[in-house]
Protein backbone atom coordinates (compact mmCIF):
# COMPACT_ATOMS: atom_id res chain seq x y z
CA UNK A 1 0.00 0.00 0.00
CA UNK A 2 1.34 3.42 -1.17
CA UNK A 3 1.14 5.99 1.64
CA UNK A 4 2.27 9.37 1.69
CA UNK A 5 1.64 13.19 1.70
CA UNK A 6 2.39 16.25 -0.99
CA UNK A 7 5.28 18.55 -0.07
CA UNK A 8 4.75 21.53 2.31
CA UNK A 9 4.36 25.34 1.19
CA UNK A 10 6.23 25.88 4.23
CA UNK A 11 9.20 24.09 3.42
CA UNK A 12 11.99 25.93 1.45
CA UNK A 13 13.89 23.09 0.18
CA UNK A 14 11.99 19.89 -1.35
CA UNK A 15 14.73 17.59 -0.47
CA UNK A 16 13.89 18.16 3.63
CA UNK A 17 10.55 16.86 2.99
CA UNK A 18 11.47 13.78 1.18
CA UNK A 19 14.28 13.03 3.64
CA UNK A 20 11.21 13.62 6.67
CA UNK A 21 9.23 10.88 4.59
CA UNK A 22 11.96 8.24 4.11
CA UNK A 23 12.70 8.92 7.67
CA UNK A 24 9.08 8.46 8.65
CA UNK A 25 8.53 5.33 6.48
CA UNK A 26 6.35 7.24 3.89
CA UNK A 27 6.49 5.40 0.46
CA UNK A 28 4.78 8.31 -1.80
CA UNK A 29 5.17 11.46 -2.47
CA UNK A 30 3.72 14.86 -4.41
CA UNK A 31 5.23 17.50 -5.80
CA UNK A 32 3.80 20.55 -5.33
CA UNK A 33 3.92 22.93 -8.46
CA UNK A 34 1.40 24.95 -6.54
CA UNK A 35 4.01 26.47 -4.20
CA UNK A 36 6.83 29.03 -5.48
CA UNK A 37 10.03 26.91 -4.51
CA UNK A 38 9.55 24.16 -6.74
CA UNK A 39 8.89 26.57 -10.02
CA UNK A 40 12.85 26.63 -10.48
CA UNK A 41 14.13 23.46 -9.37
CA UNK A 42 17.92 23.32 -9.68
CA UNK A 43 18.99 20.24 -12.58
CA UNK A 44 21.06 18.63 -9.05
CA UNK A 45 17.86 18.81 -7.02
CA UNK A 46 15.64 17.58 -9.57
CA UNK A 47 18.70 14.41 -9.99
CA UNK A 48 18.70 14.26 -6.22
CA UNK A 49 15.10 14.10 -6.24
CA UNK A 50 14.94 10.56 -8.28
CA UNK A 51 17.99 9.69 -6.95
CA UNK A 52 16.29 9.57 -3.11
CA UNK A 53 12.93 8.23 -4.68
CA UNK A 54 13.98 5.48 -6.56
CA UNK A 55 16.44 4.16 -3.76
CA UNK A 56 13.58 4.32 -1.42
CA UNK A 57 10.74 2.90 -3.32
CA UNK A 58 8.98 6.15 -3.43
CA UNK A 59 6.22 6.77 -6.13
CA UNK A 60 6.11 10.20 -7.33
CA UNK A 61 3.15 12.25 -8.16
CA UNK A 62 3.36 16.10 -9.48
CA UNK A 63 1.10 18.40 -8.56
CA UNK A 64 0.62 20.81 -10.73
CA UNK A 65 -0.78 24.35 -9.72
CA UNK A 66 -4.47 24.83 -8.47
CA UNK A 67 -4.68 28.33 -9.59
CA UNK A 68 -4.17 27.72 -13.19
CA UNK A 69 -7.04 29.11 -15.72
CA UNK A 70 -6.90 25.19 -16.94
CA UNK A 71 -11.07 26.13 -18.27
CA UNK A 72 -9.93 29.03 -19.62
CA UNK A 73 -11.73 30.15 -22.87
CA UNK A 74 -9.72 32.24 -24.58
CA UNK A 75 -7.05 30.76 -27.04
CA UNK A 76 -4.14 33.05 -25.55
CA UNK A 77 -4.74 32.47 -22.12
CA UNK A 78 -5.30 28.42 -23.36
CA UNK A 79 -2.20 28.12 -24.97
CA UNK A 80 -0.07 29.49 -22.00
CA UNK A 81 -1.93 27.11 -19.51
CA UNK A 82 -0.87 24.20 -21.79
CA UNK A 83 2.83 25.34 -22.13
CA UNK A 84 3.08 25.54 -18.40
CA UNK A 85 1.32 22.01 -18.10
CA UNK A 86 3.56 20.13 -20.83
CA UNK A 87 6.54 21.77 -18.92
CA UNK A 88 4.99 19.99 -15.91
CA UNK A 89 4.90 16.72 -18.06
CA UNK A 90 8.54 16.80 -18.86
CA UNK A 91 9.62 17.78 -15.24
CA UNK A 92 7.43 14.30 -13.99
CA UNK A 93 9.75 12.72 -16.56
CA UNK A 94 12.85 13.88 -15.14
CA UNK A 95 12.03 12.62 -11.82
CA UNK A 96 10.41 9.24 -12.94
CA UNK A 97 7.02 10.65 -11.93
CA UNK A 98 4.19 8.43 -14.21
CA UNK A 99 1.83 11.10 -13.22
CA UNK A 100 0.36 14.34 -12.69
CA UNK A 101 -3.19 15.93 -10.90
CA UNK A 102 -3.82 18.61 -13.23
CA UNK A 103 -7.14 20.89 -11.76
CA UNK A 104 -10.30 22.16 -13.73
CA UNK A 105 -9.92 25.56 -13.43
CA UNK A 106 -12.57 28.17 -12.81
CA UNK A 107 -15.91 29.35 -14.48
CA UNK A 108 -15.50 32.15 -16.07
CA UNK A 109 -17.86 32.41 -18.91
CA UNK A 110 -21.47 33.42 -18.84
CA UNK A 111 -21.85 30.28 -20.43
CA UNK A 112 -20.42 27.36 -18.79
CA UNK A 113 -20.20 25.15 -21.38
CA UNK A 114 -17.78 27.10 -23.43
CA UNK A 115 -15.63 26.33 -20.02
CA UNK A 116 -16.23 22.76 -20.50
CA UNK A 117 -15.27 22.48 -23.99
CA UNK A 118 -12.03 24.62 -23.12
CA UNK A 119 -11.03 22.06 -20.48
CA UNK A 120 -11.60 19.22 -22.83
CA UNK A 121 -9.43 20.68 -25.26
CA UNK A 122 -6.57 21.80 -23.00
CA UNK A 123 -7.07 18.30 -21.57
CA UNK A 124 -7.04 16.39 -24.89
CA UNK A 125 -3.66 18.22 -25.53
CA UNK A 126 -2.36 17.51 -22.09
CA UNK A 127 -2.71 13.78 -22.39
CA UNK A 128 -1.77 13.63 -26.10
CA UNK A 129 1.31 15.35 -25.19
CA UNK A 130 1.58 12.99 -21.69
CA UNK A 131 1.99 10.04 -23.94
CA UNK A 132 4.58 10.85 -25.20
CA UNK A 133 6.82 10.69 -22.21
CA UNK A 134 5.01 7.55 -20.13
CA UNK A 135 3.21 10.31 -17.41
CA UNK A 136 -0.92 9.81 -16.73
CA UNK A 137 -2.91 12.72 -16.44
CA UNK A 138 -5.81 12.56 -13.76
CA UNK A 139 -8.21 15.13 -13.13
CA UNK A 140 -9.29 15.93 -9.74
CA UNK A 141 -12.49 16.83 -8.83
CA UNK A 142 -13.17 21.01 -7.49
CA UNK A 143 -13.67 21.87 -3.86
CA UNK A 144 -15.86 24.69 -4.83
CA UNK A 145 -19.27 24.17 -6.45
CA UNK A 146 -19.08 27.50 -8.37
CA UNK A 147 -16.30 25.69 -10.75
CA UNK A 148 -16.22 23.06 -13.18
CA UNK A 149 -15.85 19.41 -11.99
CA UNK A 150 -16.94 19.68 -8.52
CA UNK A 151 -20.19 17.18 -8.86
CA UNK A 152 -19.69 14.09 -10.12
CA UNK A 153 -21.58 14.16 -13.08
CA UNK A 154 -19.73 17.05 -14.68
CA UNK A 155 -16.24 15.15 -13.51
CA UNK A 156 -16.92 12.16 -15.17
CA UNK A 157 -18.65 14.06 -18.19
CA UNK A 158 -15.04 15.90 -19.08
CA UNK A 159 -13.15 12.21 -17.92
CA UNK A 160 -15.09 9.91 -20.43
CA UNK A 161 -15.18 12.79 -23.33
CA UNK A 162 -11.02 12.88 -23.12
CA UNK A 163 -9.69 9.55 -24.10
CA UNK A 164 -6.78 8.41 -21.56
CA UNK A 165 -7.83 11.02 -18.81
CA UNK A 166 -7.73 9.43 -15.49
CA UNK A 167 -8.70 10.71 -11.81
CA UNK A 168 -7.40 11.60 -9.01
CA UNK A 169 -10.07 11.83 -6.56
CA UNK A 170 -9.63 14.07 -3.09
CA UNK A 171 -12.10 12.64 -0.66
CA UNK A 172 -12.36 16.17 1.23
CA UNK A 173 -13.68 17.81 -1.62
CA UNK A 174 -16.38 15.06 -2.50
CA UNK A 175 -17.60 15.56 1.31
CA UNK A 176 -18.21 19.24 0.28
CA UNK A 177 -20.50 18.14 -2.24
CA UNK A 178 -23.66 16.73 -0.48
CA UNK A 179 -23.43 13.40 -2.20
CA UNK A 180 -22.52 9.95 -0.57
CA UNK A 181 -18.97 9.48 -0.42
CA UNK A 182 -19.65 5.84 -1.59
CA UNK A 183 -21.86 6.98 -4.25
CA UNK A 184 -19.65 9.23 -5.71
CA UNK A 185 -16.65 7.19 -5.51
CA UNK A 186 -18.48 3.83 -7.40
CA UNK A 187 -19.06 6.75 -10.45
CA UNK A 188 -16.21 7.36 -11.12
CA UNK A 189 -13.81 4.56 -9.53
CA UNK A 190 -12.79 2.61 -13.34
CA UNK A 191 -10.92 5.60 -13.67
CA UNK A 192 -9.23 6.61 -10.77
CA UNK A 193 -5.25 6.02 -9.99
CA UNK A 194 -4.75 8.33 -7.84
CA UNK A 195 -6.42 9.82 -3.85
CA UNK A 196 -6.14 13.02 -1.88
CA UNK A 197 -7.15 12.25 1.74
CA UNK A 198 -7.81 14.91 4.53
CA UNK A 199 -10.79 15.69 6.57
CA UNK A 200 -12.99 18.53 6.69
CA UNK A 201 -16.52 19.47 8.22
CA UNK A 202 -18.44 19.60 5.52
CA UNK A 203 -18.38 22.76 4.93
CA UNK A 204 -15.19 24.29 3.52
CA UNK A 205 -11.90 22.73 2.25
CA UNK A 206 -10.46 22.35 5.73
CA UNK A 207 -7.27 19.99 4.85
CA UNK A 208 -7.95 18.87 8.71
CA UNK A 209 -5.82 16.01 9.88
CA UNK A 210 -7.65 12.24 9.39
CA UNK A 211 -10.24 12.09 12.81
CA UNK A 212 -10.90 16.28 12.75
CA UNK A 213 -13.65 16.51 10.47
CA UNK A 214 -17.16 14.56 10.24
CA UNK A 215 -16.25 12.06 7.33
CA UNK A 216 -16.40 8.88 8.28
CA UNK A 217 -13.50 7.08 6.21
CA UNK A 218 -14.10 3.26 7.30
CA UNK A 219 -16.87 2.40 4.55
CA UNK A 220 -14.90 4.08 1.55
CA UNK A 221 -11.76 2.19 2.85
CA UNK A 222 -13.86 -0.77 2.20
CA UNK A 223 -14.26 -0.07 -0.98
CA UNK A 224 -11.19 0.32 -1.75
CA UNK A 225 -10.06 -2.55 -0.81
CA UNK A 226 -12.71 -4.09 -2.71
CA UNK A 227 -11.69 -2.65 -5.29
CA UNK A 228 -7.93 -3.32 -4.84
CA UNK A 229 -6.82 0.40 -4.99
CA UNK A 230 -4.27 0.12 -2.74
CA UNK A 231 -2.45 3.63 -3.38
CA UNK A 232 -0.81 6.41 -4.02
CA UNK A 233 -3.19 8.03 -1.14
CA UNK A 234 -1.58 11.19 -0.64
CA UNK A 235 -2.26 13.38 2.78
CA UNK A 236 -2.75 16.43 2.49
CA UNK A 237 -2.46 17.80 5.46
CA UNK A 238 0.10 20.71 5.88
CA UNK A 239 2.28 20.55 8.87
CA UNK A 240 5.06 17.49 9.82
CA UNK A 241 3.26 16.71 13.03
CA UNK A 242 -0.12 16.25 12.02
CA UNK A 243 1.27 14.39 8.91
CA UNK A 244 2.22 11.93 11.55
CA UNK A 245 -0.61 11.95 13.11
CA UNK A 246 -2.83 11.32 9.82
CA UNK A 247 -0.51 8.82 9.25
CA UNK A 248 -1.29 6.69 12.68
CA UNK A 249 -5.10 7.68 11.77
CA UNK A 250 -5.55 6.57 7.85
CA UNK A 251 -2.93 3.10 9.07
CA UNK A 252 -5.45 2.13 12.15
CA UNK A 253 -8.48 2.40 10.36
CA UNK A 254 -6.97 0.98 7.34
CA UNK A 255 -6.12 -2.36 8.69
CA UNK A 256 -8.88 -3.16 10.61
CA UNK A 257 -11.40 -2.50 7.61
Amino acid sequence: MKLGFMNLMSTQNILDDIKFAIENDFNAFGIGLDWEQNWSLKPQTIKKIRQLAESNSIQLDVHTAYFLATSAVHPDVRKTVIKILKSSIIFANKVNSHTITVHPGYKESINIEKNYEALKKTLSAVVKFGKKYDVNICLENHANPSSPCFFVDDLLNVVKSVDDLKITLDIGHVNLTGIPMLEYYRKVKDYVINIHVHDNDGTSDQHKCIGEGNIDFRPIFEDFKKNNYNGPFILEIFTHEKLIEGKKNFLSIWNEV
